[in-house]
């Protein structure tokens, strides 16, 4: 797997999900920075999204290529000393231009420093995703589980459009082409399929 932070910082801008209010907040913003295992943005600090990003912290975010690759990330933010701001500012230098001389001390520098992510690429039939942790985070594999109260009576492996359930005693789902859509857990009559857990 290509490294998915690497991947999102070649796509720079992504759509960053924060929590304003108890309500639903999201804006596009750019991956400025990645550096060992962590993301980095910025934001002034009069913006809603500063002032979001501080009552909570956590995020979550998204960003697809042209060629539907689509990682997508959630976590918990730190905000960090500024010393990555002339950093950011020496590999963006298009930050010069929006914000000249003196101004950019409005700006604050915050990064993921740890989260859970998936890559998902839809670019083939049928679609892969894989699963990644950084920063000390654990993530749980991605598909649908069939668990001991199997039967083998084979209606989940008929049903799933990716052709992600082989045979067995106890039917198995791959959980890297599963698509997560449920159409086996909905119809399996001995409710022996649980749904993923996490991202």
């Amino acid at each position: 797997m290509e490294d998915p932070l690497e991947f999102l910082r070649n796509i720079k801008s992504v759509a960053v999900a924060t929590v304003d209010d108890g309500k639903p907040a999201v804006r596009m913003s750019d991956v400025m920075l990645v550096e060992h295992e962590k993301l980095y943005f910025l934001t002034a600090r009069g913006k809603p999204y500063y002032r979001q990003l501080k009552k909570n912290p956590e995020i979550a975010l998204v960003g697809m290529d042209k060629n539907y690759v689509m990682v997508r990330v959630r976590g918990r933010i730190e905000f960090v000393e500024n010393i990555f701001l002339e950093k950011i500012f020496e590999i963006n230098p298009v930050l010069d231009e929006i914000y000249p001389e003196d101004t950019k001390d409005i700006l604050e520098v915050f990064c993921l420093s740890s989260g859970v992510g998936e890559m998902y690429d839809l670019s083939g039939i049928p679609p892969k995703r894989e699963r990644f942790a950084f920063g000390g985070a654990k993530v749980a594999e991605p598909g649908y589980k069939i668990t001991e109260k199997c039967t083998a009576c084979g209606i989940c492996k008929e049903l799933c459009p990716s052709r992600a359930i082989s045979k067995g005693e106890i039917y198995k789902i791959d959980g890297s082409i599963c698509l997560e859509c449920g159409r086996c857990a909905e119809n399996c009559p001995y409710d022996a399929i649980e749904p993923p857990s996490g991202i």
